[in-house]
This record gives C-alpha cells, sequence and structure tokens, in this order.
C-alpha cells in the first residue's frame, strides 16, 4: 500500500470511536448532501482522501491558468495557476473542496509542491514564445508557510528554469495575519529567492495599516466581494477607490480579481486599478489557450457595446466633486493630493 493511503487508513483507524460520536461542525465540507449523520460524511469524504491520494501519486491532477490584464492597454500581463481534478468518473470536483481534503489529510505538501512545479515548467516553456506572462501566480495553503517551502521554492525555480523574479506566491489575507510574525519571517527567506508575494482576497480579512505596512507584500489582490459592492451603490466604490490608492501609496502593486461585467470594467478603470482578471477576460483555460488569450488585446473580452456607463460611476463621481469642494478647506495635504483620483478613463476597444 503507498504510504499516502496509509497513512490515511491509520489515522482512520485511530479515530475510528470517537469519529462515530463526533457532530460535524457548522463550517465542515457537506460531501454527502442527503446524508443525515456524521458517519457517513466521514465515509464519504475518507473516500476522496484515498482519491485524491492516487491522483497525486499518478500525477492525473491539472493545472489551469486565467489570464490577467493591464487595464491601461489591455495587454495580458501575467496568469494565475490554478489546480484541477476531475475524477475517474468524470465529476469535477472544486478546489475549494480538495484542497480542504488536502489540509485535513496531510496531503497539502505534495499538493503544493505538484501545483508549483507544474505552473513553472508549462510558464517555462512559454518564455520563447510572444505572449510570455511578466507574471506567474501560484497560490500557496496557510500550511504551507514554514521553513520546508523554502527549499520546494529553491528546487522548482533549479528544475524548470523558471525566472525567479516573474513567481508570485499568493496568500490569503488571513492566513498572512493569523501569525503575523511567522508569516513576515518565511515570507522574507522567499523573497530571498527573488520571488514576489502577492496578499490574495484583500478585502475580507482583518489586516490592519500596520500590518499590512510590515509585511513584505508586492501586490494586493482585491477580492471579488470588493469588486461586485463597488458598482451597487457610493460607499462600495469609495472603498475600492481607496484600497486602489492605498497600494500605490504602499508601492504595492494591486488586481482585481471576479471581474464579470462591463460595468466593473469601466469602474475599475475610472478608479485607477492598474489590472484586472474575471470572466469578462477570459476563464480559467488550458495552457495552450491561456498562451493565445495572453496575446490577444483584452483577451476573450467581447467587444462592448459603446457609450456603456455605469450608474454607480456616475454617481459616485458626482459626489466625489460635491463632496470635494465642500470640503476642501478641510482636506490634509494627502487628501487634497487625492482628490481626482476617480475621474473617467476610457478603456480600449478590441
Amino acid at each position: 500500500m503507498d504510504e499516502p493511503v496509509r497513512l490515511l487508513v491509520a489515522e482512520r483507524q485511530r479515530g475510528e470511536q470517537r469519529i462515530e460520536t463526533q457532530r460535524v461542525a457548522e463550517n465542515d465540507l457537506d460531501f454527502s448532501p442527503q446524508c443525515g449523520n456524521s458517519r457517513q460524511l466521514v465515509d464519504s469524504s475518507f473516500g476522496l482522501e484515498l482519491e485524491l491520494a492516487e491522483a497525486l501519486r499518478l500525477r492525473t491532477l491539472r493545472m489551469d491558468f486565467q489570464p490577467q490584464f493591464d487595464l491601461g492597454s489591455g495587454r495580458g500581463c501575467g496568469v494565475e495557476a490554478l489546480a484541477r481534478w476531475v475524477r475517474s468518473t468524470g465529476e469535477v470536483i472544486a478546489p475549494s473542496i480538495f484542497i480542504r481534503i488536502a489540509e485535513r489529510a496531510d496531503m497539502i505538501h505534495a499538493l503544493g509542491a505538484w501545483a508549483l512545479h507544474s505552473a513553472c515548467a508549462t510558464a517555462s516553456a512559454w518564455c520563447s514564445g510572444a505572449a510570455q506572462p511578466t507574471t506567474l501566480s501560484v497560490n500557496v495553503s496557510a500550511l504551507q508557510i514554514d521553513e520546508k517551502f523554502f527549499g520546494v521554492i529553491e528546487r522548482t525555480l533549479k528544475q524548470t528554469g523558471f525566472p525567479a523574479k516573474q513567481l508570485e506566491l499568493e496568500v490569503t489575507e488571513s492566513a498572512l495575519i493569523a501569525n503575523l510574525a511567522l508569516s513576515i519571517e518565511h515570507l522574507n527567506a522567499w523573497k530571498q529567492l527573488g520571488v514576489r508575494i502577492a496578499m490574495d482576497d484583500f478585502g475580507t480579512g482583518h489586516s490592519s495599516l500596520s500590518s499590512l505596512s510590515r509585511l513584505p507584500v508586492d501586490r494586493l489582490k482585491l477580492d471579488r466581494s470588493l469588486v461586485h459592492r463597488m458598482t451597487l451603490d457610493r460607499k462600495g466604490a469609495a472603498i475600492m477607490r481607496l484600497v486602489v490608492s492605498l497600494g500605490a501609496e504602499l508601492d504595492m502593486g494591486v488586481i482585481a480579481e471576479g471581474v464579470e461585467t462591463e460595468e466593473q470594467l469601466q469602474m475599475l478603470t475610472d478608479l485607477g486599478c492598474p489590472q484586472a482578471q474575471g470572466y469578462l477576460l477570459g476563464r480559467p483555460m488550458t495552457a495552450e489557450l491561456a498562451q493565445v488569450a495572453l496575446g490577444k488585446t483584452w483577451g476573450n473580452r467581447a467587444i462592448p457595446l459603446r457609450g456603456r456607463v455605469g450608474c454607480a460611476v456616475r454617481e459616485s463621481q458626482h459626489i466625489d466633486r460635491s463632496a470635494a469642494s465642500s470640503k476642501r478647506s478641510t482636506m490634509s495635504s494627502y487628501e487634497a493630493a487625492h482628490a481626482t483620483t476617480g475621474r473617467r478613463r476610457p478603456i480600449l476597444s478590441p
């Protein structure tokens, strides 16, 4: 029996009695929606653990890529690597499920090492092409923030030949803040290898300005919830504007994720957000298709209707101008310098 499978079986045997009476926490995954007890849930999840261990051993998982674009020029500026798992039955298991399985079953280090190597090896093959990505973003689990991952990064860069300066490691805001001192220590070590760090899902955690200034982060990745809310009312737009301005003041790059509509794209452009990714510009796709998308201005975005402007954008701009006029006498020098943020900039059509 393979070692990952043997460990899983041993762990199940040790916890068999405890599992019988354990209640399922509200945030646990419901692998079997029809089941009414924890035993059935654990049986189902254990089966997926065994399958995932086998998929890792046989290297049957795949890596997709979602293109990222510069909002000033519409040109591709990078890709995010996203692991995908399709079972032998053809069922697609969502990353939010199998990554949590890997974390619980102590397989996340093996999964993370495979993902990093696979992504770097694929992107390295693009280096001779015209559509070479400026940045390759790879997600890192909170459980990978340790001294072992330094060696994984170092070996991967050496084996694949991928340029360290083009590799960006994404760690969620909540993971970084959970143990700030430890995060700073390990992230600084990783950066010694020449890689960059991105704070993923920014806007969903509880990071303070103090902790943000201490973390060795190169780019803020704005959560899709911020992108969605900014088109609903002026407060959402104001928050987005402040976050974009904050990134610039801290010398951090900013990219918005989850861009799905022309209204969102236009508003991000108006607010000065430099980069974006989302279904409007390109869904996660195979390496071959991603390379093609990067070579096209605005990727897979359809030609928009002329003159389309979001109502929330106009409302936000009107309120901003009124507020700036009435409060200019009480503005600080910093606020006055940024009073013009949000002026409309045209989006280049494909």
